[in-house]
Protein backbone atom coordinates (compact mmCIF):
# COMPACT_ATOMS: atom_id res chain seq x y z
CA UNK A 1 0.00 0.00 0.00
CA UNK A 2 1.48 3.38 -0.96
CA UNK A 3 1.85 6.35 1.40
CA UNK A 4 -1.09 8.26 -0.10
CA UNK A 5 -3.45 5.32 0.36
CA UNK A 6 -2.22 4.81 3.94
CA UNK A 7 -2.82 8.44 4.83
CA UNK A 8 -6.28 8.37 3.28
CA UNK A 9 -7.15 5.14 5.11
CA UNK A 10 -6.08 6.70 8.42
CA UNK A 11 -8.11 9.81 7.63
CA UNK A 12 -11.21 7.75 6.87
CA UNK A 13 -10.85 5.89 10.18
CA UNK A 14 -10.48 9.12 12.14
CA UNK A 15 -13.56 10.52 10.43
CA UNK A 16 -15.68 7.55 11.48
CA UNK A 17 -17.83 7.59 14.63
CA UNK A 18 -16.35 6.81 18.02
CA UNK A 19 -17.88 3.33 18.14
CA UNK A 20 -15.58 2.28 15.27
CA UNK A 21 -12.40 2.89 17.27
CA UNK A 22 -10.68 0.14 19.32
CA UNK A 23 -10.94 2.33 22.43
CA UNK A 24 -14.72 2.09 22.22
CA UNK A 25 -15.43 -1.60 21.47
CA UNK A 26 -19.00 -2.69 21.01
CA UNK A 27 -20.49 -6.02 22.00
CA UNK A 28 -20.15 -7.14 18.37
CA UNK A 29 -16.44 -6.36 18.43
CA UNK A 30 -15.95 -8.23 21.71
CA UNK A 31 -17.80 -11.24 20.37
CA UNK A 32 -15.62 -11.52 17.28
CA UNK A 33 -12.42 -10.79 19.19
CA UNK A 34 -13.04 -13.69 21.58
CA UNK A 35 -13.07 -16.09 18.64
CA UNK A 36 -10.07 -14.43 16.99
CA UNK A 37 -7.98 -14.81 20.14
CA UNK A 38 -8.95 -18.34 21.19
CA UNK A 39 -10.50 -20.23 18.27
CA UNK A 40 -7.37 -22.18 17.27
CA UNK A 41 -6.72 -23.22 20.86
CA UNK A 42 -10.35 -24.25 21.29
CA UNK A 43 -10.25 -26.36 18.12
CA UNK A 44 -7.08 -28.10 19.29
CA UNK A 45 -8.51 -29.05 22.70
CA UNK A 46 -12.30 -29.30 22.30
CA UNK A 47 -13.44 -29.55 18.68
CA UNK A 48 -13.22 -33.33 18.46
CA UNK A 49 -15.02 -33.80 21.76
CA UNK A 50 -17.82 -31.23 21.49
CA UNK A 51 -18.75 -31.13 17.79
CA UNK A 52 -20.06 -34.09 15.74
CA UNK A 53 -17.52 -35.30 13.18
CA UNK A 54 -19.77 -34.57 10.19
CA UNK A 55 -20.05 -30.92 11.26
CA UNK A 56 -16.34 -30.12 11.79
CA UNK A 57 -15.68 -28.56 8.38
CA UNK A 58 -18.88 -26.52 8.37
CA UNK A 59 -18.36 -25.17 11.90
CA UNK A 60 -14.77 -24.18 11.16
CA UNK A 61 -15.74 -22.44 7.92
CA UNK A 62 -18.54 -20.52 9.63
CA UNK A 63 -16.31 -19.28 12.44
CA UNK A 64 -13.50 -18.38 10.03
CA UNK A 65 -15.91 -16.16 8.09
CA UNK A 66 -17.14 -14.64 11.35
CA UNK A 67 -13.59 -13.70 12.37
CA UNK A 68 -13.03 -11.93 9.02
CA UNK A 69 -16.30 -9.98 9.23
CA UNK A 70 -15.60 -6.28 8.55
CA UNK A 71 -11.88 -7.02 8.41
CA UNK A 72 -10.00 -5.66 5.35
CA UNK A 73 -8.17 -9.00 5.11
CA UNK A 74 -11.50 -10.57 4.13
CA UNK A 75 -12.03 -8.17 1.24
CA UNK A 76 -13.11 -4.57 0.86
CA UNK A 77 -14.59 -2.03 -1.55
CA UNK A 78 -12.61 1.12 -2.26
CA UNK A 79 -14.57 4.34 -2.73
CA UNK A 80 -13.08 7.49 -4.23
CA UNK A 81 -14.32 11.05 -4.03
CA UNK A 82 -14.65 12.56 -7.54
CA UNK A 83 -13.88 16.02 -6.20
CA UNK A 84 -10.82 15.74 -3.93
CA UNK A 85 -9.76 12.10 -4.54
CA UNK A 86 -10.32 11.18 -0.91
CA UNK A 87 -10.17 7.40 -0.51
CA UNK A 88 -12.34 5.30 1.80
CA UNK A 89 -12.29 1.50 2.15
CA UNK A 90 -15.30 -0.44 3.38
CA UNK A 91 -14.54 -4.01 4.57
CA UNK A 92 -17.00 -6.72 3.60
CA UNK A 93 -19.32 -8.40 6.10
CA UNK A 94 -19.33 -12.18 6.52
CA UNK A 95 -23.09 -12.73 6.00
CA UNK A 96 -23.00 -15.89 8.12
CA UNK A 97 -25.78 -17.29 10.31
CA UNK A 98 -23.60 -16.83 13.40
CA UNK A 99 -22.61 -13.16 13.14
CA UNK A 100 -24.32 -10.70 15.53
CA UNK A 101 -24.59 -7.82 13.06
CA UNK A 102 -25.12 -9.75 9.80
CA UNK A 103 -27.80 -11.87 11.43
CA UNK A 104 -29.78 -8.82 12.51
CA UNK A 105 -29.96 -7.52 8.93
CA UNK A 106 -31.36 -10.83 7.70
CA UNK A 107 -33.88 -11.04 10.51
CA UNK A 108 -35.13 -7.48 9.96
CA UNK A 109 -35.65 -8.22 6.28
CA UNK A 110 -37.45 -11.47 7.14
CA UNK A 111 -39.82 -9.72 9.55
CA UNK A 112 -40.65 -7.18 6.85
CA UNK A 113 -41.33 -9.92 4.29
CA UNK A 114 -43.46 -12.13 6.56
CA UNK A 115 -45.44 -9.24 8.03
CA UNK A 116 -47.23 -8.54 4.75
CA UNK A 117 -48.40 -12.16 4.57
CA UNK A 118 -49.64 -12.52 8.15
CA UNK A 119 -53.33 -12.00 8.75
CA UNK A 120 -54.22 -8.95 10.80
CA UNK A 121 -55.96 -11.06 13.44
CA UNK A 122 -55.06 -12.11 16.99
CA UNK A 123 -52.32 -14.73 17.28
CA UNK A 124 -51.39 -17.17 20.01
CA UNK A 125 -47.86 -18.13 21.01
CA UNK A 126 -47.20 -21.73 22.08
CA UNK A 127 -43.97 -23.15 23.51
CA UNK A 128 -43.25 -26.89 23.54
CA UNK A 129 -40.32 -28.16 25.63
CA UNK A 130 -38.64 -31.53 26.09
CA UNK A 131 -37.15 -33.34 29.03
CA UNK A 132 -33.49 -32.79 29.95
CA UNK A 133 -32.66 -36.43 29.25
CA UNK A 134 -33.47 -36.00 25.53
CA UNK A 135 -31.02 -33.14 24.95
CA UNK A 136 -27.86 -35.21 24.35
CA UNK A 137 -29.60 -37.09 21.54
CA UNK A 138 -30.70 -33.87 19.80
CA UNK A 139 -27.20 -32.45 20.13
CA UNK A 140 -25.40 -35.40 18.58
CA UNK A 141 -27.89 -36.02 15.75
CA UNK A 142 -29.00 -32.88 13.99
CA UNK A 143 -31.81 -34.52 11.98
CA UNK A 144 -33.76 -34.94 15.21
CA UNK A 145 -34.23 -31.16 15.34
CA UNK A 146 -36.10 -31.44 12.04
CA UNK A 147 -38.40 -34.05 13.56
CA UNK A 148 -38.87 -31.88 16.64
CA UNK A 149 -40.25 -29.12 14.43
CA UNK A 150 -42.46 -31.43 12.39
CA UNK A 151 -43.95 -33.17 15.42
CA UNK A 152 -44.63 -29.86 17.21
CA UNK A 153 -46.67 -28.52 14.31
CA UNK A 154 -48.45 -31.86 13.92
CA UNK A 155 -49.47 -31.89 17.61
CA UNK A 156 -51.03 -28.43 17.43
CA UNK A 157 -52.86 -29.15 14.17
CA UNK A 158 -54.30 -32.41 15.48
CA UNK A 159 -55.61 -30.74 18.66
CA UNK A 160 -57.25 -27.98 16.60
CA UNK A 161 -58.77 -30.58 14.27
CA UNK A 162 -60.22 -32.49 17.23
CA UNK A 163 -61.77 -29.35 18.73
CA UNK A 164 -62.83 -27.70 15.46
CA UNK A 165 -63.20 -30.32 12.69
CA UNK A 166 -62.34 -28.97 9.26
CA UNK A 167 -60.68 -25.77 10.51
CA UNK A 168 -57.51 -24.54 8.84
CA UNK A 169 -55.27 -22.22 10.86
CA UNK A 170 -52.01 -20.43 10.04
CA UNK A 171 -48.76 -21.47 11.72
CA UNK A 172 -45.22 -20.05 11.80
CA UNK A 173 -42.88 -22.10 13.95
CA UNK A 174 -39.18 -22.30 14.77
CA UNK A 175 -36.85 -24.33 16.95
CA UNK A 176 -34.78 -22.65 19.64
CA UNK A 177 -31.77 -24.51 21.02
CA UNK A 178 -30.55 -22.13 23.74
CA UNK A 179 -31.83 -21.24 27.17
CA UNK A 180 -31.11 -17.91 28.77
CA UNK A 181 -28.11 -19.42 30.54
CA UNK A 182 -26.77 -20.57 27.11
CA UNK A 183 -27.43 -24.22 27.93
CA UNK A 184 -28.49 -26.57 25.15
CA UNK A 185 -32.27 -26.79 25.62
CA UNK A 186 -34.07 -27.45 22.32
CA UNK A 187 -37.72 -26.38 22.27
CA UNK A 188 -40.29 -25.29 19.70
CA UNK A 189 -42.02 -21.91 19.41
CA UNK A 190 -45.23 -21.71 17.40
CA UNK A 191 -47.27 -18.63 16.50
CA UNK A 192 -50.78 -19.58 15.32
CA UNK A 193 -53.83 -17.60 14.29
CA UNK A 194 -56.51 -17.35 16.97
CA UNK A 195 -59.06 -18.66 14.54
CA UNK A 196 -59.25 -20.23 11.12
CA UNK A 197 -61.26 -20.97 8.00
CA UNK A 198 -64.23 -23.33 8.15
CA UNK A 199 -66.34 -23.69 5.01
CA UNK A 200 -65.15 -20.31 3.72
CA UNK A 201 -65.97 -18.50 6.99
CA UNK A 202 -63.64 -17.17 9.65
CA UNK A 203 -64.23 -18.76 13.06
CA UNK A 204 -62.55 -17.63 16.27
CA UNK A 205 -61.16 -20.21 18.71
CA UNK A 206 -61.06 -19.92 22.48
CA UNK A 207 -57.52 -21.24 22.76
CA UNK A 208 -55.56 -24.47 22.93
CA UNK A 209 -55.97 -26.60 26.09
CA UNK A 210 -52.52 -27.08 27.56
CA UNK A 211 -53.13 -30.49 29.15
CA UNK A 212 -54.41 -32.07 25.94
CA UNK A 213 -51.64 -30.51 23.89
CA UNK A 214 -48.99 -31.70 26.36
CA UNK A 215 -50.26 -35.30 26.15
CA UNK A 216 -50.42 -35.18 22.35
CA UNK A 217 -46.94 -33.63 22.14
CA UNK A 218 -45.46 -36.28 24.44
CA UNK A 219 -47.11 -39.15 22.57
CA UNK A 220 -46.17 -38.01 19.05
CA UNK A 221 -42.57 -37.13 19.92
CA UNK A 222 -41.83 -40.38 21.73
CA UNK A 223 -43.49 -42.37 18.96
CA UNK A 224 -41.42 -40.62 16.29
CA UNK A 225 -38.14 -41.12 18.17
CA UNK A 226 -38.88 -44.83 18.53
CA UNK A 227 -39.49 -45.07 14.77
CA UNK A 228 -36.25 -43.27 13.92
CA UNK A 229 -33.98 -45.19 16.31
CA UNK A 230 -35.62 -48.54 17.10
CA UNK A 231 -32.33 -50.24 18.04
CA UNK A 232 -31.01 -47.51 20.38
CA UNK A 233 -31.53 -49.13 23.77
CA UNK A 234 -30.40 -46.05 25.70
CA UNK A 235 -32.92 -43.82 23.96
CA UNK A 236 -35.69 -46.39 24.39
CA UNK A 237 -35.01 -46.53 28.14
CA UNK A 238 -35.13 -42.73 28.36
CA UNK A 239 -38.41 -42.66 26.42
CA UNK A 240 -40.01 -45.27 28.67
CA UNK A 241 -39.00 -43.46 31.84
CA UNK A 242 -39.96 -39.94 30.79
CA UNK A 243 -43.21 -41.05 29.17
CA UNK A 244 -44.40 -42.87 32.27
CA UNK A 245 -43.32 -40.04 34.60
CA UNK A 246 -44.84 -37.32 32.36
CA UNK A 247 -41.72 -35.24 32.94
CA UNK A 248 -40.26 -32.45 30.84
CA UNK A 249 -42.95 -32.12 28.19
CA UNK A 250 -44.09 -28.68 29.26
CA UNK A 251 -46.50 -26.57 27.22
CA UNK A 252 -46.97 -22.80 27.56
CA UNK A 253 -50.00 -21.26 25.82
CA UNK A 254 -50.56 -17.99 27.69
CA UNK A 255 -48.98 -15.51 25.25
CA UNK A 256 -51.39 -13.53 23.10
CA UNK A 257 -50.79 -10.98 20.33
CA UNK A 258 -53.74 -8.94 19.05
CA UNK A 259 -52.13 -8.13 15.68
CA UNK A 260 -50.26 -10.16 13.08
CA UNK A 261 -47.40 -7.67 12.89
CA UNK A 262 -46.80 -8.06 16.63
CA UNK A 263 -46.58 -11.83 16.21
CA UNK A 264 -44.09 -11.39 13.34
CA UNK A 265 -41.92 -9.12 15.47
CA UNK A 266 -42.06 -11.56 18.34
CA UNK A 267 -40.90 -14.56 16.35
CA UNK A 268 -38.28 -12.28 14.80
CA UNK A 269 -36.99 -11.74 18.31
CA UNK A 270 -36.32 -15.46 18.58
CA UNK A 271 -34.58 -15.42 15.23
CA UNK A 272 -32.35 -12.64 16.54
CA UNK A 273 -31.57 -14.70 19.60
CA UNK A 274 -30.92 -17.94 17.77
CA UNK A 275 -29.66 -19.27 14.47
CA UNK A 276 -32.17 -19.96 11.75
CA UNK A 277 -32.18 -21.03 8.15
CA UNK A 278 -30.66 -18.14 6.14
CA UNK A 279 -31.27 -16.04 9.22
CA UNK A 280 -29.52 -16.08 12.48
CA UNK A 281 -27.90 -14.53 15.45
CA UNK A 282 -25.95 -15.87 18.42
CA UNK A 283 -28.11 -16.98 21.37
CA UNK A 284 -26.63 -14.22 23.53
CA UNK A 285 -27.48 -10.59 22.83
CA UNK A 286 -24.21 -8.70 22.43
CA UNK A 287 -25.53 -6.02 24.79
CA UNK A 288 -25.34 -8.68 27.52
CA UNK A 289 -21.65 -9.27 26.77
CA UNK A 290 -20.26 -6.68 29.16
CA UNK A 291 -16.52 -7.36 29.42
CA UNK A 292 -13.63 -9.27 27.89
CA UNK A 293 -10.05 -8.83 29.13
CA UNK A 294 -8.34 -11.32 26.84
CA UNK A 295 -8.87 -14.34 29.08
CA UNK A 296 -12.16 -13.96 30.95
CA UNK A 297 -15.60 -13.21 29.49
CA UNK A 298 -18.38 -11.57 31.51
CA UNK A 299 -22.02 -11.69 30.46
CA UNK A 300 -25.41 -11.61 32.16
CA UNK A 301 -28.90 -13.00 31.71
CA UNK A 302 -32.24 -12.73 33.48
CA UNK A 303 -33.47 -15.82 35.29
CA UNK A 304 -36.86 -17.01 34.01
CA UNK A 305 -38.19 -18.00 37.45
CA UNK A 306 -36.88 -15.24 39.72
CA UNK A 307 -36.45 -12.47 37.08
CA UNK A 308 -33.14 -11.66 38.72
CA UNK A 309 -30.10 -10.50 36.79
CA UNK A 310 -27.38 -13.18 36.97
CA UNK A 311 -23.80 -12.25 36.05
CA UNK A 312 -21.57 -15.03 34.72
CA UNK A 313 -17.76 -14.92 34.48
CA UNK A 314 -16.09 -17.72 32.54
CA UNK A 315 -12.97 -18.42 30.53
CA UNK A 316 -12.91 -17.60 26.82
CA UNK A 317 -12.70 -21.31 25.95
CA UNK A 318 -15.80 -22.07 28.02
CA UNK A 319 -17.64 -19.18 26.38
CA UNK A 320 -16.88 -20.60 22.93
CA UNK A 321 -18.12 -23.98 24.15
CA UNK A 322 -21.39 -22.31 25.16
CA UNK A 323 -21.84 -20.72 21.72
CA UNK A 324 -20.70 -23.33 19.19
CA UNK A 325 -23.47 -25.93 19.84
CA UNK A 326 -26.06 -23.35 18.76
CA UNK A 327 -24.65 -22.99 15.25
CA UNK A 328 -27.38 -24.69 13.20
CA UNK A 329 -26.38 -27.70 11.09
CA UNK A 330 -25.81 -26.99 7.44
CA UNK A 331 -28.99 -27.07 5.38
CA UNK A 332 -31.39 -27.33 8.30
CA UNK A 333 -34.45 -25.11 7.81
CA UNK A 334 -35.36 -24.02 11.32
CA UNK A 335 -38.23 -21.64 10.46
CA UNK A 336 -41.28 -23.19 8.81
CA UNK A 337 -44.82 -22.38 7.76
CA UNK A 338 -47.97 -24.48 7.72
CA UNK A 339 -51.72 -24.18 7.22
CA UNK A 340 -52.81 -20.82 5.88
CA UNK A 341 -49.20 -19.63 5.88
CA UNK A 342 -47.78 -22.59 3.93
CA UNK A 343 -45.78 -21.27 0.99
CA UNK A 344 -47.48 -23.50 -1.58
CA UNK A 345 -51.01 -22.27 -0.80
CA UNK A 346 -50.64 -19.09 1.22
CA UNK A 347 -51.62 -16.64 -1.52
CA UNK A 348 -54.85 -18.47 -2.32
CA UNK A 349 -55.66 -19.15 1.33
CA UNK A 350 -54.91 -15.60 2.46
CA UNK A 351 -57.20 -14.15 -0.19
CA UNK A 352 -60.04 -16.38 1.03
CA UNK A 353 -59.28 -15.56 4.67
CA UNK A 354 -59.24 -11.80 4.03
CA UNK A 355 -62.57 -12.03 2.23
CA UNK A 356 -64.02 -13.96 5.18
CA UNK A 357 -62.67 -11.35 7.61
CA UNK A 358 -64.19 -8.52 5.57
CA UNK A 359 -67.57 -10.28 5.68
CA UNK A 360 -67.25 -10.73 9.44
CA UNK A 361 -66.42 -7.07 9.91
CA UNK A 362 -69.50 -6.09 7.89
CA UNK A 363 -71.71 -8.22 10.15
CA UNK A 364 -70.10 -7.07 13.42
CA UNK A 365 -69.31 -3.32 13.29
CA UNK A 366 -67.29 -3.53 16.51
CA UNK A 367 -64.92 -6.01 14.87
CA UNK A 368 -62.46 -3.63 13.21
CA UNK A 369 -59.25 -4.30 11.38
CA UNK A 370 -56.52 -1.86 10.54
CA UNK A 371 -55.61 -1.27 6.89
CA UNK A 372 -53.68 -4.10 5.27
CA UNK A 373 -49.99 -3.82 6.08
CA UNK A 374 -47.82 -2.94 3.11
CA UNK A 375 -44.24 -4.13 2.97
CA UNK A 376 -41.39 -1.80 2.21
CA UNK A 377 -38.24 -2.53 0.29
CA UNK A 378 -35.35 -3.69 2.50
CA UNK A 379 -32.81 -0.99 3.29
CA UNK A 380 -29.50 -1.06 1.49
CA UNK A 381 -26.19 -0.89 3.32
CA UNK A 382 -25.88 2.88 2.99
CA UNK A 383 -29.47 3.52 4.12
CA UNK A 384 -29.11 1.21 7.14
CA UNK A 385 -26.04 3.13 8.30
CA UNK A 386 -27.92 6.41 7.94
CA UNK A 387 -30.94 5.12 9.86
CA UNK A 388 -28.94 3.45 12.64
CA UNK A 389 -26.05 5.85 13.23
CA UNK A 390 -27.15 9.13 11.65
CA UNK A 391 -24.34 9.66 9.16
CA UNK A 392 -23.72 8.99 5.47
CA UNK A 393 -20.88 6.47 5.05
CA UNK A 394 -20.27 7.59 1.46
CA UNK A 395 -20.15 11.34 2.14
CA UNK A 396 -16.64 12.68 1.70
CA UNK A 397 -15.46 14.14 5.06
CA UNK A 398 -13.37 16.76 3.22
CA UNK A 399 -15.68 18.19 0.55
CA UNK A 400 -19.04 16.55 1.31
CA UNK A 401 -19.51 15.02 -2.15
CA UNK A 402 -20.73 11.44 -2.58
CA UNK A 403 -17.88 8.98 -3.08
CA UNK A 404 -18.05 6.48 -5.92
CA UNK A 405 -17.01 2.84 -6.05
CA UNK A 406 -13.58 2.50 -7.66
CA UNK A 407 -12.63 -1.14 -7.20
CA UNK A 408 -13.07 -4.28 -5.15
CA UNK A 409 -10.43 -6.47 -3.54
CA UNK A 410 -11.08 -10.09 -2.60
CA UNK A 411 -8.63 -12.54 -1.01
CA UNK A 412 -9.10 -15.20 -3.70
CA UNK A 413 -9.32 -13.10 -6.88
CA UNK A 414 -7.33 -10.06 -5.84
CA UNK A 415 -8.27 -6.72 -7.39
CA UNK A 416 -11.43 -6.65 -9.50
CA UNK A 417 -11.54 -3.66 -11.87
CA UNK A 418 -14.98 -2.08 -11.74
CA UNK A 419 -14.87 0.54 -14.51
CA UNK A 420 -17.30 -1.25 -16.81
CA UNK A 421 -19.58 -2.12 -13.90
CA UNK A 422 -19.62 1.53 -12.81
CA UNK A 423 -20.58 2.75 -16.27
CA UNK A 424 -23.46 0.26 -16.37
CA UNK A 425 -24.54 1.24 -12.86
CA UNK A 426 -24.57 4.97 -13.70
CA UNK A 427 -26.64 4.42 -16.84
CA UNK A 428 -29.19 2.27 -15.00
CA UNK A 429 -29.40 4.81 -12.18
CA UNK A 430 -29.96 7.63 -14.65
CA UNK A 431 -32.79 5.65 -16.26
CA UNK A 432 -34.44 4.97 -12.89
CA UNK A 433 -34.17 8.62 -11.89
CA UNK A 434 -35.78 9.66 -15.16
CA UNK A 435 -38.69 7.30 -14.59
CA UNK A 436 -39.19 8.64 -11.06
CA UNK A 437 -39.23 12.24 -12.36
CA UNK A 438 -41.88 11.32 -14.93
CA UNK A 439 -44.00 9.59 -12.27
CA UNK A 440 -43.88 12.67 -10.02
CA UNK A 441 -45.04 15.00 -12.80
CA UNK A 442 -47.97 12.86 -13.91
CA UNK A 443 -49.28 9.35 -13.50
CA UNK A 444 -48.65 7.58 -16.83
CA UNK A 445 -51.33 5.32 -18.25
CA UNK A 446 -48.68 2.82 -19.37
CA UNK A 447 -45.13 1.98 -18.35
CA UNK A 448 -42.60 4.23 -20.12
CA UNK A 449 -40.25 2.34 -22.37
CA UNK A 450 -36.51 2.55 -21.79
CA UNK A 451 -34.05 2.86 -24.66
CA UNK A 452 -32.91 -0.50 -26.00
CA UNK A 453 -29.32 -0.03 -24.79
CA UNK A 454 -30.56 0.37 -21.20
CA UNK A 455 -32.82 -2.69 -21.30
CA UNK A 456 -29.99 -4.90 -22.49
CA UNK A 457 -27.65 -3.90 -19.67
CA UNK A 458 -27.41 -6.23 -16.64
CA UNK A 459 -28.90 -4.87 -13.44
CA UNK A 460 -26.11 -3.95 -11.02
CA UNK A 461 -27.26 -4.57 -7.46
CA UNK A 462 -25.77 -3.17 -4.28
CA UNK A 463 -23.77 -5.99 -2.74
CA UNK A 464 -22.07 -4.12 0.04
Amino acid sequence: MDLFATQNLESSVSASPSWCHPNHPTGHNRFRQIFRDHWELWCYHRLEREVPANQHAYIQKTVQRLMLCRDPDGGYARYLCPGCNFEHRVPFSCKTRFCPSCGKVKVDNWVNDIAKDMLDVPHLHITLTTDDSFRPFFRTESRLLKELLRVGAQAVQEIISDLYPGMKIGLVYTVHTAGRDLGYKPHVHLVITKGGLMDGKWVEIEGVPGDRLSAKWRYLLCKRLRELRPSDTVLLQVISKTYSDHRGFMVHTESFYPKGIEAARYIGRYLRSNCAFQLGHPPLATSHLTDYDGKTVTFWYKDTQTSEKIVVCCSALDFISYMVPHIPPKGLQMVRYAGLYARCVKRRCLDIANAALEALRAQIPLFTLEPWLKSVAPLKWRDRIKASFGYDPLACPLCGRTMELAEIWEPKRGFVWMKRWLETHRMRKAARDALQDVAQVKQPTHRPKLPRQYLQLPLAGNTF
